[in-house]
């Protein structure tokens, strides 16, 4: 049986029946898990080093992607994730945490998660969790896909995504034809960038969401959102649930937060000029939405930033 390792962040002792890594995972050694990834000497964590090299990930700024089915105790926390995540359901029940609160990701729906939140995952009430995920390590790639309306989770088809990932796999760990290897995660990746601008809802809450992206410094609230999109304040709630997977005003929120996190990371803008340029009406609620959603203050996350320590 494999030796727990106790996690810096965490200072309690652990059953026999977990192990623990940095940035906090606890995981039961007897899930499995396979994965392709990009460098597999970058990462300390056994799953990591025994994944099937695949270096032509990092030409699309992947880190590591693959296919689990965890077993009870399963819980990972990410303050510092530094690229994009997408998870995908294929059976059991998990967790995702979204905006503060825990949702549940079944088997046919997927979560895409963008860089610089706190991320974290976490097993269901059912006996395991399968899963397939790709994590990118952050750049252009990562931060393109989104638009102002991607779904956070929302219904997905898994097994075509699970196919391309699984072939991706069995293909670097055979011939290794990098021209092969390169088309599998061209398709992997598509499947990523289809569900961002998946947007097959109300065309009117697309247009809304671009506009508000374009005057986020704007006084949005429901009333305004409502009246900017042509629809009842009821019925914007309904659609933005169902087709987004928020509340409007949490999704104005996620949006706010996501400028600001390049604000604050890739410019020496003040914090107060920072807050007001994304929409805040002062530092002070503007520090605690900051701090929700990725677990540092503003002046802590650009100092790890500057430090190269947000990861």
């Amino acid at each position: 049986m494999q030796s727990p390792v106790a996690a810096k962040s965490e200072p309690k002792p652990h059953s026999e029946t977990q192990v623990r890594h940095p940035e906090t995972d606890i995981e039961n050694p007897r899930s499995k898990r396979r994965a392709a990834v990009a460098d597999v000497a970058a990462d300390a964590r056994p799953w990591v080093r025994s994944g099937v090299p695949c270096r032509e990930l990092s030409l699309f700024e992947i880190a590591h992607l693959g296919v689990a089915e965890m077993l009870p105790p399963y819980e990972v926390v990410r303050d510092r994730q530094s690229g994009a995540f997408f998870m995908v359901g294929l059976g059991g029940q998990g967790q995702v945490q979204v905006d503060g609160r825990w949702r549940s990701l079944p088997p046919g729906h997927a979560c895409l998660l963008p860089a610089g939140l706190r991320n974290r995952f976490r097993m269901g009430r059912g006996r395991r969790w399968e899963f397939a995920w790709v994590r990118f390590s952050g750049g252009v790639r990562s931060s393109t896909i989104f638009r102002a309306g991607s779904p956070v989770l929302a219904e997905f088809d898994p097994a075509p995504f699970r196919a391309a990932v699984e072939g991706l796999m069995a293909e670097a760990a055979g011939s290794g034809s990098s021209r092969r290897v390169h088309q599998w995660i061209e398709l992997v990746y598509d499947y990523v960038r289809g569900f961002a601008g998946s947007f097959r809802g109300d065309e009117r809450l697309m247009r809304l969401w671009d506009q508000v992206q374009s005057r986020l410094a704007d006084p949005w609230d429901m009333r305004s959102l409502a009246r900017a999109s042509g629809l009842s304040f009821e019925h914007l709630r309904r659609l933005c649930l169902k087709d987004i997977g928020r509340t409007p005003m949490n999704h104005l929120t996620h949006l706010r937060i996501q400028q600001a996190i390049r604000l604050v990371a890739e410019s020496d803008v003040k914090l107060e000029a920072v807050a007001r340029q994304v929409g805040f009406a002062n530092g002070n609620s503007f520090a605690a939405a900051f701090k929700r959603s990725t677990g540092h203050a503003p002046s802590q996350f650009r100092v790890l930033k500057a430090s190269g320590r947000a990861s």
